[in-house]
């Protein structure tokens, strides 16, 4: 029996309407899966760069620490013991020439003291403790952009909050890039946080279009998430760039300030049996004078050395500082 024409078109629509109805339900699951994948990806790139601002994090914290218990243990041993001696000379050290640290006598103990002075009006002085956002702001500037004065001469007030006025500390300190302020410049390294966030909050669910539009903007959130992935990367290398120097100056610091305290009870030993005229000291009692001075300026040197500049990007130059003086510090 013959079709009626009638049926003909009919059935074709609803063929038709079975293929794409299927077609569809194929490109939604694709859709679906693509979804996942970019999120998984996007995922795994912002826990990879999380692990590792919480470990540059921990680094800087750790050195910041140390600073202050150099600050309020040897440098304060080393300021009172060398400031008993009377008639000194200005206090050359021919190895350390190569730093260009000058004349550490009259020039660089002044600053050591200035700094140690202005510590402790922070509020940051013996039996002090030191909260999380100053350690890290402490392990990650140098002493002039730390403990700097205002244009009055008054010297800060705390260094609780310094971490906040940097969006690239408050961020590695956990907090938000926005305490920073919108008005400052973030560094790139905090940018590149910036451009991560807001792209993965667009995974967390299937686009509500079907078919074919839905594949299509899956796609869109794949290449996206390839975006991230390799943003975050260019992050995750800075942060582990920021920690490696971090720990090898760390380390650096460590063995410096180990010998300053030896030094230091030398010198204590050489003035208590020479007294406090540094003129009437034979040379072997000069020669402990001048290796406390060494490993003062070293110390000093180590202060005013920042892993990052004022916009939270590593100082390129920091590491080089720091292997020149690792060796005079056996």
């Amino acid at each position: 029996m013959a079709v009626p024409l009638l049926l003909v078109p009919a059935a074709a629509t609803a063929l038709y309407g079975i293929y794409k109805s299927v077609n569809g339900v194929m490109d939604q699951n694709k859709a679906s899966n693509l979804n996942t994948d970019a999120k998984s990806m996007a995922d795994a790139a912002n826990e990879r760069v999380d692990r590792q601002r919480k470990d540059t994090n921990a680094v800087l914290e750790d050195y910041g620490t140390r600073k202050l218990r150099a600050f309020n243990g040897v440098i304060a041993d080393f300021i009172a013991t060398f400031g008993r001696l009377k008639n000194v000379d200005v206090v050359n050290t021919p190895e350390l020439e190569k730093l260009n640290l000058g004349d550490f006598s009259s020039v660089g103990l002044q600053g050591l003291k200035d700094d140690y002075a202005l510590l402790k009006s922070s509020g940051l002085g013996l039996g002090s403790g030191l909260g999380g956002g100053a350690a890290l702001a402490f392990g990650a500037y140098n002493g002039t952009m730390l403990l700097a004065t205002a244009s009055t001469g008054t010297a800060i007030s705390s260094l609780g909050g310094v971490a906040a006025t940097n969006a690239t500390l408050a961020w590695l300190g956990g907090g938000s890039i926005a305490a920073g302020g919108g008005g400052m410049a973030l560094g790139t390294m905090v940018l590149g946080a910036v451009a991560i966030g807001p792209a993965l909050a667009i995974f967390g669910h299937i686009v509500g279009n079907k078919g074919e539009e839905a594949l299509n903007n899956a796609r869109s959130n794949l290449e996206m998430a390839r975006t991230v992935r390799d943003q975050a990367e260019v992050l995750f290398k800075k942060l582990e760039a920021i920690a490696r120097v971090s720990a090898l100056a760390n380390t650096t610091f460590s063995k410096v300030s180990s010998q300053l305290r030896r030094a230091v009870g030398d010198l204590g030993r050489v003035i208590d049996s020479h007294g406090e005229n540094f003129q009437l000291f034979p040379a072997d009692a000069r020669e402990v004078v001048m290796r406390s001075v060494k490993f003062a300026q070293l110390l000093k040197a180590m202060i005013d050395t920042p892993i990052l500049d004022k916009d939270g990007n590593l100082v390129l130059s920091t590491e080089k500082r720091i292997a020149d003086i690792a060796p005079l510090a056996p």
